[in-house]
This record gives structure tokens, C-alpha cells and sequence, in this order.
């Protein structure tokens, strides 16, 4: 087994790193922590698969912060070779890689709101009837815990589906091809799924 010590960072590849870091700093107040311009390292080259011609490989690379997290937001923009593929909206149900990167937020409603009138956004569903959608109700037979003492503790399975039943998200896609979640949980919510 892997032993995992931290989370390390979202990467997204883009064709103008400037277009898009300011895009991600407007959205959601990303902090632009590190830059590497104009990077040429034979070491990345090779890491990212580039073995025949590492020398010529040229990258930009913007580190943002996702306020309140210790999570980053990786930034590449390919100078050389060049990105060879557009941005693809995808579906939820599709597969193939990560299908979304979530955030919570404190007030999802207001939260979409301001997303959906910021240029480049575009909701995952362009329905009017289109928005923030809480579950339905989650029930203790609904789901398992892996953890044998949580499992037999129905206190717990109880607790876990009231917040599981209070969940409230919405799914929107940016001009970069990431497809994003927003999801709202009850305030100070202690889920037992979460905490162990």
C-alpha cells in the first residue's frame, strides 16, 4: 500500500496560462502563489512522458491557492510542443479520468448565482430549470461503512444520513474544459463517513 502523506494539486493544461490564471483568480479568488515562465527542465520533461527531444520541451507553470484549503490549483500551458487538443465538455455519466473537481461553499444558491453570470461558465445543464439540487433522502440501508464499528453503530449510520440527506450541489463547466462542483453540507456538520 502507498503511504499517501498529503494532497499535492489539480493540474489543468491550458493554452494561455495569463487568460487563465486571471479567470481562476476572478472565479473564485485563487491566489497566485508560484510561476515558473518560460520553464525548460529536461527533469519535468521526462517526467511528463516527453523522453525523445526533453531538451526542447518548454512549459509555463502557475501554482494558485484554493483560498481556506492546502490545496493548488497547477497551471500548465504547453509552449513547446504545442497542446494539440481543444478543451471537451464532458457529461457526469462519461468515463474516462476525473470527472469533476468540488468545492464547498457556504451558500450554494448564492454561490451559482454569481457563477453562472461570470463569462466562461456555463452550467452543466442550460435548462432554466437548471440549479442547485439537495438528495432526497438517505437512509442507514442506503449506503455501508467500511469501518466494521461504525457500521454496527446505527447512532452513527442515523447522524451520516441526515447529512448525507442535506447535501445540496450543482455541476458547471469552464472555458477550459473543467467541469466543477459546488456542493453545500449543514454548517459544523461532523460527518463519521468523513472524520476517520
Amino acid at each position: 500500500m502507498l503511504e499517501i502523506v498529503e494532497f499535492g494539486h489539480i493540474n489543468i493544461v491550458v493554452e494561455d496560462i495569463d487568460e487563465a490564471t486571471n479567470f481562476y483568480q476572478s472565479l473564485f479568488g485563487f491566489e497566485l502563489i508560484q510561476s515558473f515562465p518560460h520553464f525548460k527542465n529536461a527533469g519535468f520533461a521526462k517526467g511528463a512522458g516527453f523522453l525523445d527531444g526533453s531538451e526542447q520541451v518548454v512549459v509555463s507553470i502557475n501554482f494558485l491557492k484554493i483560498p481556506n484549503t492546502t490545496i493548488f490549483l497547477e497551471i500548465i500551458s504547453y509552449i513547446n510542443p504545442k497542446s494539440i487538443n481543444p478543451p471537451k465538455k464532458f457529461l457526469p455519466n462519461e468515463l474516462g479520468g476525473p470527472r469533476h473537481i468540488a468545492l464547498r461553499v457556504k451558500n450554494i444558491h448564492n454561490a451559482f448565482n454569481k457563477i453562472k453570470s461570470f463569462p466562461g461558465v456555463f452550467p452543466i445543464n442550460l435548462s432554466s430549470d437548471y440549479k442547485p439540487h439537495q438528495l432526497d433522502s438517505v437512509y442507514p440501508d442506503d449506503f455501508f461503512f467500511a469501518n466494521a464499528s461504525l457500521e454496527s453503530n446505527l447512532n452513527i449510520k442515523l447522524k451520516s444520513s441526515i447529512i448525507s440527506s442535506s447535501i445540496s450541489f450543482v455541476y458547471f463547466t469552464d472555458k477550459f474544459g473543467v467541469t466543477w462542483e459546488l456542493e453545500e453540507e449543514p454548517t459544523a456538520a461532523d460527518d463519521p463517513a468523513l472524520s476517520e
